[in-house]
């Protein structure tokens, strides 16, 4: 019985086995490039530790009489949070809080995964030593694909380091054991839980004096 036309061109092709391998060697192929796409490293945009010429308390910047007080909900991996630290917190702060007319608060809602959760551990040690917005920064500036490695524990290590190389009074050794010792796990969970309650249903979510700012203005 003569094949049909379509049977004699996968024939040609050399049968169902090769057109299989093809087919599979194609898969593999995708998952490698999905897998090592750009974003699975950290940026390596310039950091310079930031000095307050305000006070600074943990993770609030700011003169505690300011009579308006700023609250930013955020996620370290977000990257409109990021976008937000890097074209309206810069304003933000010259024009308002160095100024002494707001304090400003980072407030973690570390919901995408968990090297959020991670990050916003490492900056909480951060603050032990008044060192939060450093770690802040930094960990903005590295920000890379959600969940691909950037904020692993020997990633976010490295960036305590580069901390420590810039800034005179850091102790990493006393940052590291606070890390490794999940420190602030729960107090983490506890921040995510309390966002959810208020409302936050999303990053960055910015509120003045109470008062929930829609989108980011």
């Amino acid at each position: 019985k003569p094949k049909p036309p379509w049977r004699e061109t996968i024939d040609s092709w050399g049968g169902f086995t090769v057109i299989g391998a093809i087919a599979l060697a194609i898969v593999i192929a995708g998952v490698l490039v999905f897998v090592n796409r750009p974003g699975s490293s950290a940026n390596s945009a310039e950091f310079t530790a930031r000095q307050f010429d305000v006070p600074v308390n943990g993770n609030v910047v700011g003169d505690p009489n300011a009579p308006v007080r700023i609250i930013e909900y955020g996620d370290f991996q977000c990257p409109h949070c990021e976008n937000f630290f890097q074209t309206i917190e810069p304003t933000l702060m010259e024009e308002y809080v160095q100024t002494g007319k707001a304090t400003f608060e980072f407030r973690n809602y570390a919901f995408i995964g968990p090297e959020s959760t991670r990050a916003a551990e490492a900056a909480l040690c951060a603050a032990d030593q008044n060192q939060f917005w450093n770690f802040h920064d930094i960990l903005f500036l590295r920000q890379g694909r959600e969940n691909s490695g950037v904020f692993s524990d020997s990633n976010l290590k490295g960036y305590a380091r580069t901390i420590d190389d810039a800034v005179d009074d850091f102790d990493y050794n006393a940052w590291e054991s606070c890390f490794d010792a999940g420190t602030y796990e729960a107090q983490v969970t506890e921040e995510n839980r309390s966002a959810t309650n208020a409302g936050i249903g999303s990053t960055p979510t910015v509120l003045v004096n109470g008062k929930q700012i829609p989108g980011v203005q």
